[in-house]
């Protein structure tokens, strides 16, 4: 089950439309699958933690997906080529993720939080 489906992109990201099929596969899969490692899983959603905000969190993940494609390194010395975007190492030093992260740490810790009430063993304990 993902996060954002293709169906909702466009409403989240139009620019997404003008890509072809594969490409946004390729992003909104990768953009789904790093939505669900930084939370842990499947989130929950209350009123104050709606699906909006994750939803909005993985076009933003697939934004930057797609844009890093854009730049271009020198495979064998891995220094930057002059077709690439001049600015792509600064804005990459500043990791683009880390809104990303703190967009999703709620529902990561909410679901961090049932899956201990759950009665799963954490660190030798068992809760009952």
């Amino acid at each position: 089950m993902p996060l954002l489906a293709d169906s909702e992109l466009n409403d989240y990201l139009p620019e997404a439309a003008n890509m072809t099929a594969d490409d946004r596969k390729k992003y909104l899969n990768r953009a789904n699958s790093y939505a669900l490692g930084v939370i842990g899983g499947i989130p929950l959603y209350t009123d104050k933690h709606p699906a909006e905000t994750v939803k909005t969190a993985v076009a933003l993940a697939y934004e930057i997906f797609a844009e890093g494609q854009e730049a271009q390194t020198n495979p064998v010395n891995g220094n930057i080529t002059e077709a690439a975007p001049v600015g792509f190492y600064a804005r990459k030093a500043n990791s683009p993720f880390e809104v990303v992260d703190k967009m999703l740490q709620p529902y990561a810790e909410i679901f961090k939080g049932n899956e201990a009430e759950s009665g799963q063993s954490d660190k030798g304990i068992m809760w009952l």
